[in-house]
């Protein structure tokens, strides 16, 4: 029972912090209102979207990379888009890009 708590100790840190990437992180931009990286689907797989977020730290453009995503399914996609337009805010900042870029997984499990 022990080896499985760590094995998912493990798996769930490294997952929490590669949620988010590109230059949004490397540019060290805080996030303000996080949201929940997991969602439950009737597929087990992640989806990965490019967003883009402007100088008020609201992402205005989310849309899903396909070519990285191991499950592609219409309805978890709109949900998970609108998770992540609605929820996810930035630091404001004047000094960062008009839109900065970056990338979301999002992981379903069953």
């Amino acid at each position: 029972m022990k080896p499985i708590i760590v094995f998912l100790f493990v798996l769930f840190s490294a997952v929490g912090y590669t949620q988010i990437t590109g230059d949004i992180i490397s540019d060290g931009r805080k996030i303000e209102t996080g949201i929940e990286y997991t969602m439950k689907g009737t597929q087990a797989g992640i989806m990965v979207f490019s967003i883009s977020v402007n100088m008020d730290g609201k992402v205005s453009a989310c849309t899903l990379i396909k070519e990285e995503s191991t499950i592609i399914s219409t309805p978890s996609m709109i949900k998970a888009k609108n998770r992540i337009l609605t929820g996810l805010t930035f630091e404001k900042g004047y000094h960062f890009p008009e839109f900065h870029e970056g990338k979301v997984t999002i992981e379903f499990v069953l």
